[in-house]
């Protein structure tokens, strides 16, 4: 193929030609220099307009957590703008119902409702007493549910919270809300029933999602956590369809370990369309949820949010991954699960095991201090920024929840290059729509999509930084880069076709984010056409 190509390879930025073969590319360069390559067999394609780059790479999403709530009501603040829309839109889909049904909603988000309203027991009992229901919140950290599906469920007030978890038992009374995956698991078998074809047919809807975005590779944040090993078998068949439009990679529930382990499930296992390559941990929740753990507290509330473990659970956790072999992947998301993340890392620096090189991360890595971004340098410990923190929550967030000081502090990308470091851009769908031409936009501008004021401008990259956010630095973070990421010669043809070339809007960083997804293709292969 000949025209506009963008490589991110810093042995050769641009070129005129590629030739592939194989499902590979055989070479990268000038149109007079890949004329050797053309035979009498030979398809040519030349774009007449548009560019052509890496295949983006999505390097924190869940497919199985978010297929289990794809068909579910769309409880969103996009489709829904107040509280009253999305309680309407569920009871109409409990009269819809069929008889004994559990009704399931996805992506609500209180955080951006007028005055943060949310739901409760209360709320959808009076939409239904009898047919159960559950809601899933964006940040995939709560539940919603009603009296029903606690009773389908056999949780009472008087049930105590498993370790980690919350089942919104408050005064004698059930509130509704049921905090993380240590609790919402009692909940998965109140959902309609979801065979492995159902949550594979929703996976696939989310990779078409993916390659309509421009994505060819994506990595599975949580792999584990609600179904156990199965989940690895699951993905390996459904990635393995003919035609699937992406390849990637898995991080392992922490918590399970020994199970993957007995496995025989090791850092690598796989192959080129998915391997096993992390292990997750989750040291808090969510800053929009209030429940990220905090030094301070957050605004006009009384909490400072919740830690997953003790410091020296933590630490033992990360010691026990490491002797096993496996890179670290910690989600953190306050400043005080920041702190508690790095002194484990520091300790577990310590043990003989341990080794910089497994690219170990820090996931979100929403309010960094200078001190974190100077122990990470240290460490050799890399972040993954949620850019709809700055886009999507930032006003919500310096207004209304963090302070300004503290929303000063999301997704820090430019002082975390200034320190030498590589990092990368994530949706963590379903917590925010899958794409990276948003997250390199947002990472260029920081402009917030309220108003449109900046969230700190000191923060703000050149494009043609930013774009590696989504392509050659997430490959290195998902251990990759010898497949994907860059357009070089021996790594797979996974690229896309945009309708223009996103380092040519460096004065209008913005206008990255309107630019079309032509067709995205992997190995060679068209998988989506705009």
């Amino acid at each position: 193929m000949t025209g506009s190509i963008v490589t991110l390879d810093d042995a050769q930025p641009t070129a005129e030609a590629m030739a592939i073969a194989g499902g590979r590319i055989l070479a990268v360069g000038s149109r007079a220099d890949l004329e050797t390559f053309v035979g009498p067999d030979t398809k040519t394609f030349a774009p007449e307009t548009g560019a052509v780059l890496p295949g983006f790479v999505e390097p924190h999403l869940h497919l199985v957590s978010s297929a289990l709530v794809f068909s579910g009501v769309d409880c969103s603040p996009y489709a829904n703008k107040t509280l009253d829309a999305v309680l309407a839109a569920l009871k109409s889909a409990v009269a819809a119902a069929p008889a004994g049904q559990t009704v399931v909603g996805q992506l609500f988000d209180p955080s951006l409702l007028p005055g943060q309203a949310t739901l409760t027991a209360e709320l959808l009992d009076q939409i239904s007493p009898t047919v159960p229901i559950v809601v899933m919140n964006a940040s995939q950290h709560f539940f919603y549910v009603n009296s029903a599906a606690y009773a389908k469920a056999g949780i009472t007030a008087d049930t105590p919270n498993p370790p980690g978890g919350d089942y919104g038992a408050r005064n004698g009374r059930l509130t509704g809300i049921v905090a993380e995956n240590a609790s919402m698991l009692s909940f998965v078998s109140v959902l309609p029933p979801l065979t492995p074809d159902v949550i594979a047919a929703a996976i696939t809807g989310i990779a078409a999602m993916a390659a309509k975005a421009g994505v060819t590779y994506v990595h599975e944040a949580a792999t584990g956590a609600i179904a156990g090993v199965g989940e690895v078998d699951l993905l390996h068949r459904v990635f393995g369809q003919s035609g699937f439009p992406v390849r990637g990679s898995l991080s392992l529930w922490g918590e399970r370990l020994s199970d993957f382990t007995a496995a025989g499930i090791v850092p690598g296992s796989g192959d080129d369309r998915l391997r096993s390559q992390t292990v997750k941990w989750v040291s808090d929740g969510s800053n929009q949820g209030y429940t990220g753990f905090m030094r301070q507290n957050y605004l006009g509330r009384d909490t400072r949010g919740v830690a997953s473990f003790t410091p020296e659970q933590l630490a033992a956790h990360f010691a026990a991954t490491v002797q096993a072999g496996w890179p670290i992947m910690c989600h953190a998301n306050g400043d005080a699960a920041l702190d508690m993340v790095m002194a484990a890392f520091a300790e577990t620096a310590k043990l003989p095991a341990w080794d910089a090189g497994l690219r170990h991360r820090i996931e979100h890595s929403s309010l960094l201090h200078d001190e974190h971004i100077t122990a990470m340098a240290a460490l050799g410990v890399t972040p993954s920024f949620l850019m709809n923190h700055v886009r999507l929550w930032g006003k919500v967030m310096r207004d209304d929840i963090l302070g300004a000081p503290r929303a000063d502090l999301l997704d820090r990308y430019a002082s975390v290059v200034k320190a030498g470091l590589r990092a990368s851009f994530h949706c963590d769908f379903s917590v925010s729509p899958i794409g990276p031409l948003n997250y390199i936009a947002t990472a260029a501008a920081r402009t917030m999509a309220d108003g449109g004021e900046v969230l700190n401008p000191a923060e703000r990259v050149p494009v043609s930084q930013a774009v590696r956010g989504s392509t050659i630095d997430a490959a290195w973070m998902c251990h990759a880069d010898g497949l994907v990421g860059s357009l070089t010669a021996g790594k797979a043809a996974d690229f896309v076709l945009l309708a223009d070339d996103p380092t040519a809007h460096e004065e209008d960083p913005d206008a990255v984010r309107e630019i079309g997804v032509l067709a995205t293709y992997l190995d060679g292969v068209e998988v989506h056409s705009a």
